[in-house]
């Protein structure tokens, strides 16, 4: 191909491209262009700031202020949005099924006469700013059923649509009000005040939480506040009557008056509670007055007797206290006797401290402890004021827990150092619930006696769990006795030149049995394998919860050794479960208290009943006894609490 035709040809595309581009996209499609030749009306809805509607002398307008639609005539009130909206969608969207053109004026002013609109009685005049009105007359009934005729003022074409438009139009001014006692979002409001012949209550809300402030000052229970603010400011009216009140309305002395102050207006907004309407029908209900509605309305009981017969009680807020988690950087647990047990955040950890020195904390003890008081509530209010504390064993509390914040440096807003943000204070426990109180409140609480337990009281309830070491260090060739004692039975295994023998008896004493079976070398092996190979998750300094848990072992085992190994007797004791599940033990030789968790300490059980020891027959007893199992059904089963 030549150059000078492959340019003319590029040439030519570029033209192409430039006239879709700039011109042919802009048009209209030919379906567009059906869709807009039906509409009768051409507008754009979010321009338009006044509406006005004509029925038979009578006239309704609305006006759009700020975004927002209220009725001014016949009378001054904020209007429905939803009802405004439906009816602009409706003219927005209006198209006819049909359109009629005069062909000459004489024959217009005839059909105008005949269609009903010539003196048209129903209208609706749309007005924006900037613009020209748009009118549009309603007339009479066409020969089809459910449409009529219409017209734009000052266009000949009469066109007819369907009856939805007339439907809304003949609606009532009341039609278009708000039916909302109030446009007031809840979160809006920032006091709320109720007076009635019984006392007076006020509520405040600060930093998006509300706070009784009488007959009483405590922490007020946000969802229940805010649910019972609602189902007041949304309440729906049922009817709107004149605006000069009457004395039978009661709202001279009303019998209820509800004040809420509202962020950003400097006046309260005012709700007066009157009488009951006459009539059945209206004896659920009650006059109202609103002060920002100039007319009376009548309001459902059902909107604010909920808050009327609330109890301030029943408004408080039952969680143990209001704390943001990421403020925390210190929580303080001081036990009575004992001593405090201080856990600090470092970066993005906790650690635990003890002075200047610093350790390792158990994974999520922290997180977890912040967020069990977050969620610990109050079981009941117990007193709200108690100027002894005594006899709730709080002035001398059994702990303290004291969450602070920390900065390390001096800044514009803080000092460096601790901050305290609160302390809780636990006292006696009675049953199933503890008393407690907030350093800052006078207020004494039940709370379940669970939440004082979660608390750690001894460095050993903080320390991460990790394997640490062998419980036992032996050569199992260098076994030659093993001693258990397990549920009140002591059994005693030797080995010597035949074998290995057994005998058995009380935890005092062993007495050989009469029977010639011998234990299973195969098991003891098994056994003495598990003994070596047990491994402790942490281990441990001696501390009361472990002392007295050790008390009365669950099991121990002694294994004697040959004279010439370096210990001649290995001793295991295993004491009762502690607090977080797990098992201490002591083994002779080592420092500290090892710690088993709970599968470890049943397979060890599980090991002494693989020795399958045969038991002694009862005194007596004809020869032939079938051996059993020495050990019964171990008691850590069903472990003391």
């Amino acid at each position: 191909m030549k150059p000078r035709i492959t340019l003319t040809l590029a040439a030519v595309a570029g033209t192409l491209f430039a006239y879709i581009w700039f011109v042919d996209r802009h048009q209209n499609t030919t379906r567009e262009d059906a869709e807009s030749s039906a509409k009768v009306l051409q507008l754009d809805r979010s321009k338009i700031s006044h509406i006005t509607i004509k029925n038979a002398g009578t006239q309704i307008q609305l006006a759009k202020q700020n975004g927002l639609w209220s009725l001014t005539q016949p009378v001054s009130d904020p209007a429905d949005a939803a009802v405004v909206d439906q009816l602009l969608s409706l003219l927005e969207n209006l198209r006819h099924d049909s359109k009629i053109t005069p062909s000459t004026a004489s024959k217009e002013a005839d059909q105008l006469k005949e269609f009903g609109l010539d003196e048209s009685e129903l209208s609706i005049k749309l007005s924006s700013e900037g613009a020209k009105d748009t009118e549009l007359l309603l007339g009479k009934d066409s020969a089809i059923e459910g449409k009529f005729y219409v017209r734009l003022q000052g266009q000949p074409a009469v066109y007819v649509i369907r009856n939805a438009l007339r439907n809304q139009l003949t609606r009532k001014a009341d039609d278009f009000r708000d039916h909302k006692l109030a446009s007031i979002p809840t979160q809006s409001v920032q006091k709320l005040t109720v007076k009635t012949n019984e006392g007076e209550l006020e509520l405040e809300r600060k930093n998006s939480h509300w706070d009784l402030i009488k007959p009483m000052r405590a922490r007020g229970a946000d969802s229940k506040v805010n649910d019972l603010l609602a189902a007041v400011l949304n309440a729906n009216l049922t009817q709107f009557l004149p605006a000069a009140p009457s004395p039978e309305q009661g709202l001279s002395e009303p019998r209820a008056t509800f004040t809420f102050q509202v962020e950003g207006q400097s006046k309260p907004v005012i709700l007066h509670i009157g009488a009951t309407p006459a009539g059945d029908e209206n004896k659920d209900k009650s006059f109202a007055k609103i002060s920002t509605r100039d007319a009376v309305t009548i309001l459902p009981n059902n909107a604010f007797e909920p808050l009327l017969k609330t109890r301030p009680n029943d408004l408080r807020e039952r969680k143990l206290l209001r704390v943001e988690s990421d403020i925390v950087d210190r929580i303080t647990i001081e036990p009575a006797g004992k001593p405090p047990i201080v856990l600090a955040r470092k970066a993005e950890t906790w650690i635990h401290k003890m002075g200047d020195a610093e350790g390792p904390l158990r994974e999520g003890l922290a997180a977890k402890l912040i967020a069990d008081l977050q969620a610990a509530e109050t079981v009941n209010f117990v007193a709200d004021l108690a100027p002894d504390l005594t006899p709730y064993g709080l002035a001398q509390p059994q702990l303290s827990v004291r969450l602070s914040s920390f900065a390390s440096g001096n800044t514009a807003e803080t000092q460096a150092g601790e901050k305290p943000i609160v302390t809780v204070l636990f006292g006696s426990v009675e049953g199933d619930h503890g008393y407690a109180k907030l350093d800052d409140e006078p207020f004494i609480v039940a709370t379940p006696k669970t939440l004082l337990a979660s608390f750690p009281t001894e460095l050993l309830d903080i320390l991460p769990t990790a394997p640490l070491e062998a419980v036992v260090e032996f050569k199992k060739e260098a076994v030659e006795g093993i001693q258990t004692v397990f549920a009140g039975k002591s059994t005693r295994l030797e080995k010597g030149a035949d074998g290995w023998t057994v005998s058995s008896g009380t935890q005092a004493t062993v007495e050989v049995p009469a029977t010639t079976t011998k234990p299973d070398p195969t098991a003891i092996e098994g056994f003495l394998d598990y003994l070596i190979e047990l491994q402790a998750g942490r281990r441990t300094g001696t501390h009361e919860s472990l002392i007295k848990a050790l008390e009365t072992p669950l099991l121990s085992i002694t294994v004697t050794l040959q004279k010439a190994a370096p210990a001649q007797k290995v001793s295991i004791s295993l004491g009762h479960p502690i607090k977080d599940g797990s098992f201490p033990a002591t083994v002779t030789g080592k420092e500290g208290v090892f710690l088993l968790n709970e599968a470890s300490e049943a397979a060890l059980e599980k090991a002494i009943a693989s020795l399958r020891l045969p038991s002694p027959p009862p005194e007596n007893a004809p020869s032939g006894q079938p051996e059993s199992n020495l050990v019964p059904k171990s008691p850590a089963a069903n472990p003391p609490k």
